[in-house]
């Protein structure tokens, strides 16, 4: 039987661990996952109409930032006073035994209609796949990015080479799991703004997103933040950084061709294998001081 703790994220399983043959059970830290179903409504034409945004994997804990950065990611919301509510189901009409929420409504500003894509079906994503079926160039053009700032020389080499260590140090489920994977925001100091985790990398970057969304209350896209992965870069996470307005985005792995040629498209700095002693720059060099 497990135990969840009180922040839902982990929870305490028995294994069964192996070493020098012989065999000992162990009270294991774990990281929870869980579906997380969003259901969009917005009034039009004198009606409230509803559809099933997205079905994702997610660690639970962050909701409400993972929601706020999807909407941001797949261009539906801009601003925070696009949204007039995010709130997980009624728990009063949920059986006692189900310890998670995983079904969450939000409802759009009055008079916002959103724009989408093939929402009468599923957009299903998974922990490992992300925006499955969408990640091209054009459409991340359909969905009207923000310019992003183009000032030059404001990045510090020895500032770059700080930010994996900076990150590792704030990630509690990784360290008490070894199961996650972390998104972190700096500002143009390249000081540590936030740092949130998750068990699907593209989870971790929307709660940066949602987390930046709902402390600035809008995207600012003129502002010199950069974002650090700790996974590689594929192409669904350029796309999310785009759409946040972040020009930069660091990661200690590799990055994809489609990754790069968006990368270019839209004119962020995109820097790969992040050390404390080296690392990429794969296109925008130009941001960096030398």
């Amino acid at each position: 039987m497990s135990v969840i703790l009180s922040n839902q994220s982990i929870t305490k399983l028995l294994k069964a661990a192996y070493s020098n043959n012989q065999r000992k059970l162990i009270l294991d830290s774990v990281l929870v996952e869980q579906p997380l179903q969003i259901t969009l409504h917005w009034q039009q034409d004198n009606n409230i109409k509803s559809v099933i945004f997205t079905i994702t994997m997610r660690t639970p804990g962050q909701d409400k930032l993972l929601i706020a950065g999807l909407l941001v990611s797949d261009g539906i919301i801009r601003c925070i006073s696009d949204i007039e509510y995010i709130l997980a189901d009624d728990p009063d009409s949920k059986s006692t035994n189900i310890l998670y929420d995983n079904q969450w409504q939000v409802k759009l500003t009055n008079g916002l209609i959103p724009s989408l894509i093939k929402l009468d079906q599923y957009q299903i994503r998974y922990s490992s796949c992300g925006l499955c079926g969408t990640t091209s160039l054009k459409s991340l053009e359909l969905k009207q990015p923000p310019l992003l700032n183009t000032d030059m020389q404001w990045l510090v080499i020895d500032k770059i080479k700080e930010m994996s260590t900076k990150m590792r140090n704030q990630q509690p489920l990784f360290f008490q799991t070894g199961g996650s994977h972390a998104a972190a925001l700096f500002n143009q100091e390249c000081s540590l703004v936030d740092v949130q985790e998750d068990i699907g990398r593209h989870n971790a970057l929307d709660k940066i997103i949602g987390a930046q969304l709902i402390r600035e209350h809008t995207i600012n896209s003129l502002v010199r933040n950069c974002v650090m992965l700790s996974s590689r870069v594929s192409f669904e996470m350029v796309q999310k950084t785009i759409m946040a307005g972040i020009p930069v985005l660091i990661a200690v792995g590799a990055p994809s061709d489609l990754a790069i040629s968006a990368a270019k498209r839209f004119d962020l700095t995109l820097i790969g294998f992040t050390s404390n002693k080296s690392f990429n720059v794969y296109h925008g060099d130009w941001r960096i001081k030398s």
